[in-house]
């Protein structure tokens, strides 16, 4: 542990997360050994079930709780938490994400990959424990111990022994006031930049709206499916099951649009034009706007154009223009005004078909005038993406700094 101690200003110590407790054993549990709960088990009122979506850094987060019945809770009557206790994440990236559960929620149980800690608050603080926890120098010893590498864990000893910088009880209680001044003014601040840019999507979507809207006036106005033509993805060939590199015709899977850029890049599977013969693989022509076809990423509203001729997954719908009527970047200007959560079927998996493109309305604008539309779409979307991209910066600045007050305090500089 050398590595992540320090000196401590007088009056200090370091001591383990056990030492805080009056029983560890007892105190710090974690939820049932083994896999977590089966979705089965889940019930829609009862005992509520603590997961790891429900613990952020220092935020407890009340939204999606789930509940099991009080049968299935006395089974689990060990791995219980009450309401002011410490509940910590022992899985994940980052690790060691704590909170306290609030006093207007309710007892009950926790999941396999949190941990419950039950601070002795006769000789200390649980909020200062808390903060401490959440602390870079208590964070740097969990990933230290770390398991498994795509889902990093640690086990309950480690979180039971892991080092505390402690203060006397009455300098624990100057830095919690500290502390939540400094740091509920940094969150206030960081709530309103996420306000602003929800503000400027908003304001981007109700402009992209209007530049088409004030075309309907002087242009024709037909279905989407008469000017384009709709070209559902493939099943993944065999041959592409276990990956694939030969050539450079991209094969995309619907995964692969969960990127920043407005087109289809880096494919995982690449292949030549003797394999696409061989093996009859479908192209699709570039220039298509791409858009997700089945199942949740339909409500992540994401458009992609290809840039070169290429496959794609059976999860995604391909529209390419007719370009005697509208350019491909008029397609994709306007497909950029279409929220694809209202034309999705209401089933167990949502869906877009060719039925829902046929009830999308676009203006038959003259070929000038659809350049100069996408144009003016072009310079919008940058305003935007470039606001956004500062008051991200903004955000992330903050972050920084929260994170930077909190080694201060644990160092006794705050």
């Amino acid at each position: 542990m050398e590595q992540v101690l320090y000196k401590l200003p007088d009056g200090w110590e370091w001591q383990t997360l056990s030492e805080t407790t009056l029983n560890a054993k007892a105190d710090i549990v974690d939820g049932p050994f083994g896999s977590n709960l089966k979705a089965s088990e889940y019930v829609s009122e009862g005992v509520p079930i603590l997961r790891l979506q429900n613990v952020d850094r220092l935020s407890f987060i009340n939204k999606n709780i789930q509940f099991i019945t009080k049968e299935k809770a006395e089974q689990l009557s060990r791995h219980s938490y009450k309401v002011g206790d410490i509940v910590i994440t022992k899985l994940g990236a980052p690790l060691g994400k704590a909170c306290i559960v609030p006093d207007d929620f309710e007892d009950g149980r926790i999941v396999a990959d949190i941990v419950r800690a039950r601070i002795n608050e006769n000789a200390y603080d649980k909020r200062y424990i808390c903060y401490a926890i959440n602390s870079s120098v208590c964070v740097r010893q969990l990933e230290s111990q770390t398991k498994g590498a795509t889902r990093p864990r640690v086990n309950l000893s480690h979180m039971r022994g892991l080092i505390l910088p402690v203060a006397p009880i009455a300098e624990q209680k100057r830095i919690v006031e500290k502390l939540d001044a400094l740091l509920t003014r940094i969150d206030i601040a960081i709530e309103h930049l996420q306000e602003c840019v929800t503000l400027a999507d908003a304001l981007s979507k109700n402009g992209l709206s209007e530049i088409f809207e004030s075309l309907k006036d002087r242009y024709e106005v037909v279905p989407l499916s008469s000017v384009v033509k709709i070209n559902s993805g493939i099943a993944l060939p065999k041959l592409f099951k276990n990956g694939f590199s030969d050539g450079d015709i991209p094969f995309f899977k619907v995964a692969q649009m969960n990127n920043h850029h407005e087109t289809m890049v880096a494919p995982e599977i690449t292949f030549n034009e003797t394999v696409a013969k061989e093996h009859k693989i479908k192209l699709f022509p570039k220039g298509s706007t791409l858009i997700p076809k089945r199942g949740g990423a339909i409500l992540t509203n994401k458009k992609r154009m290809l840039l070169e001729d290429a496959s794609y997954d059976s999860n995604i719908m391909g529209l390419k223009a007719d370009e005697s009527k509208i350019s491909d970047e008029y397609l994709f200007a306007f497909m950029r005004t279409i929220d694809l959560a209202n034309f999705v079927d209401a089933s167990t998996i949502p869906q877009v078909n060719n039925k829902h493109i046929d009830q999308m309305q676009i203006p038959l604008a003259s070929i000038e005038e659809q350049a100069d539309v996408v144009s003016r779409v072009n310079l919008l979307v940058k305003k935007v993406e470039t606001m956004n991209s500062e008051m991200q910066r903004q955000q992330d600045d903050l972050q920084a700094l929260k994170s930077s007050i909190l080694d201060s305090a644990f160092k006794g500089e705050l």
